[in-house]
């Protein structure tokens, strides 16, 4: 059993993209993000998404199952978001009891939706190719105050031991009751199972604080990182891509 996190932090670390430099792929990430947001949704937001998907499954070497996973919740999250504005009480057209259809509603509806996957597709550039240790480091080379990047780092690494602690715990539950369980003894468990990853999860959280205590930890909890070379390579393409996006708008619009 794996979790979007996981899977997404493995990726990151296999990628070919992990030896490019942070600042490098933040540019492309950040330039296509603003490109979502300032272009209309077609022809913009459909180009945006479109390069997106070609860097990330593409030299970046992204399963596209697996970013079509992590894609899953923040499609559901933009989809019902988009709802409300879709639908509006009283009118005409076609509609369930009171709500109808409503036509500009519809639009917006479907532009917020475009901007919202184009954008989290430019995000996905930097998460699925770059591990948390490397976004820290590059922060810290930004004069970032260390106090923020270990506060960040230690809730990053929590992530992880209430996920592992969840997962053990939910493969003794499997193993005890199998699929011949009841729903009645299933729900009966979901309570027991909330609090031994409550409390393992606490005393293994106790554990990473007594081990830094005993480590020394007193400034920054600094990592190694690799000396990476600017690519003036990439950087072109990546400012060509998004020049690219801007000039089919300005010939499509």
């Amino acid at each position: 059993m794996t979790s979007h996190q996981t899977t997404i932090d493995d990726a990151a670390w296999a990628s070919p993209w992990r030896r490019r430099r942070v600042g490098e792929k933040v540019l492309l990430s950040v330039s296509l993000v603003l490109t979502a947001l300032l272009t209309p949704a077609w022809p913009g937001c459909v180009l945006v998404a479109a390069v997106s998907v070609f860097f990330i499954v593409g030299p970046a070497r992204i399963r596209p199952g697996l970013l079509l996973t992590v894609m899953i919740a923040p499609l559901t999250f933009l989809v019902m978001g988009s709802l409300p504005v879709a639908f509006q009480f009283g009118g005409t057209g076609w509609g369930i009891g009171g709500l109808r259809i409503s036509p500009d509603g519809l639009g917006t509806a479907l532009g917020l939706v475009a901007h919202g996957v184009a954008g989290t597709l430019a995000l996905m550039v930097v998460a699925t190719t770059t591990p948390m240790v490397d976004v820290v480091t590059w922060m810290r080379s930004l004069r970032v105050p260390d106090p923020l990047l270990d506060v960040a780092s230690l809730m990053y690494r929590l992530l992880f031991v209430l996920l592992s602690t969840a997962l053990a715990v939910r493969q003794a539950q499997v193993a005890r009751l199998g699929d011949a369980a009841s729903w009645r003894r299933r729900w009966r468990a979901v309570a027991d199972t909330l609090g031994s990853i409550i409390l393992r999860t606490w005393a293994r959280a106790t554990a990473l604080q007594r081990g830094l205590e005993g480590r020394g930890y007193e400034e920054a909890m600094r990592t190694l990182s690799p000396r990476r070379q600017r690519n003036w390579g990439f950087v072109c393409g990546a400012v060509a891509s998004v020049a690219g996006v801007w000039a089919a708008c300005w010939v499509l619009s």
